[in-house]
């Protein structure tokens, strides 16, 4: 049985539980275009589904995995090995090497029994179930929606499905709303340190401005400083031939005082 995921959308769960592996007994069926399942199949499958209730998902993935070299077209031992994968990762937004390649492989296994719509519809139906709590569980809404919408095509009647796409659209809303505030802030951000550096550029120019008034006051005050003495050069020159002037007078009138005696 699966596990109640929600009470109520107004309470969004961090995770959404798997749906339990497949039962051991579903091997009776018919399988019309793949291999009978065998003894030792359905001894390995018993066994990887008492290890998985255990919770010893490792040991479940081994008995799985045997159980698929027995039957490689078994739909059963590769969803349960798929789910037995997937348990493996406790913490889906871990994003390690390890938790990466688990996840990875329990989409493989879970999409190829998901494909099996007109095979095996229940395990199809439960298989995409799945692949949404899994895309869900990191963050792909857009993803999740398509898989629970899949297993609704394909089993209608599945509350829990119709109940995680609600969650799953309600989270995606969410999700493109924090997108947009956040590319708002930080046009936001940039439209601020645009102005910072205006405003930055203008304190620079007034700086350089200040810095090169005194040098144009020094320039100023150095030509002042060379017309001034160029008119005092003049003055002196002009005094000196006012006072060479009055001396060549002066020595006439003594010249003609001399004569006279």
């Amino acid at each position: 049985m699966m596990h109640d995921i929600l009470k109520t959308l107004g309470r969004i769960p961090a995770r959404i539980a798997t749906l339990a592996l497949a039962l051991a007994f579903l091997l009776g069926a018919a399988y019309p275009a793949y291999a009978q399942s065998t003894r030792k199949e359905r001894r390995l499958i018993t066994q990887g589904n008492r290890q998985y209730t255990e919770r010893k998902f490792v040991e479940a993935e081994s008995s799985f995995t045997e159980a698929l070299k027995e039957n490689p077209q078994s739909a059963v031992g590769r969803y349960n090995l798929g789910l037995a994968k997937l348990r493996q990762v406790n913490n889906p937004a871990d994003t390690t090497p390890k938790n990466r390649a688990k996840l990875d492989e329990a989409r493989k296994q879970l999409s190829e029994v998901a494909a099996m719509a007109k095979e095996k519809p229940g395990l199809a139906a439960k298989a995409n179930y799945n692949l949404g709590n899994l895309e869900f569980n990191v963050k792909d809404y857009q993803k999740a929606i398509q898989y629970y919408k899949q297993s609704l095509r394909i089993d209608p009647s599945d509350d829990h499905a119709r109940k995680n796409l609600r969650i799953a659209q309600k989270q995606l809303e969410e999700q493109n709303k924090d997108k947009q505030q956040q590319k708002q802030d930080q046009q936001k951000q940039d439209q601020n340190k645009d102005q910072q550096k205006q405003d930055q550029n203008k304190d620079q120019q007034k700086q350089d401005q200040q810095k090169q008034q005194p040098k144009e006051n020094e320039v100023n005050q150095q030509t002042a400083d060379r017309i001034m003495q160029n008119i005092d050069n003049k003055e002196n020159q002009v005094r000196a031939r006012i006072n060479r002037a009055k001396k060549g007078d002066k020595s006439a009138q003594g010249a003609q005082h001399r004569k006279q005696w």
